[in-house]
């Protein structure tokens, strides 16, 4: 892993260093902070270097893209533009306030992962 960890938390998604995405699949929640740890994956279990136990994860394809301006996070109806043009609209509930500037996001399954935020998000394709 090429960035921080900071544990397992029911809804992880885990970028390694080779670029694939892993999506925790199996409920558990443990906090350990570490740098840069290694990082092993067999027959869909993943075990991070100083955690108690391997946990199972299934990889996920995602695309990846950034928000086009100003993010103040998600507000129960929120609406973004992409920099691809894309523009969405939160599509289940959650509040959570985080100002950035064109963070990075990536999509999968229905759902976004905004840089820096804490869980990802359904959103439904408002228009290209």
């Amino acid at each position: 892993m090429d960035d921080e960890w900071q544990g397992w938390d029911g809804e992880t998604i885990v970028h390694l260093s080779d670029g694939s995405y892993w999506e925790q699949s199996e409920y558990l929640y443990e906090y350990r902070y570490s740098y840069r740890p290694a990082v092993e994956v067999t027959n869909g279990l993943m075990l991070v270097e100083g955690m108690t136990r391997a946990v199972r994860v299934k990889r996920i394809s995602v695309v990846e893209s950034t928000i086009d301006g100003a993010w103040s996070g998600w507000d129960g109806k929120t609406e973004l533009q992409l920099t691809n043009g894309s523009k969405w609209r939160q599509a289940e509930y959650h509040y959570e306030y985080r100002y950035a500037h064109r963070p990075s996001v990536i999509m999968f399954d229905g759902k976004m992962l905004v840089q820096g935020t804490s869980k990802p998000i359904r959103v439904s394709r408002i228009s290209r």
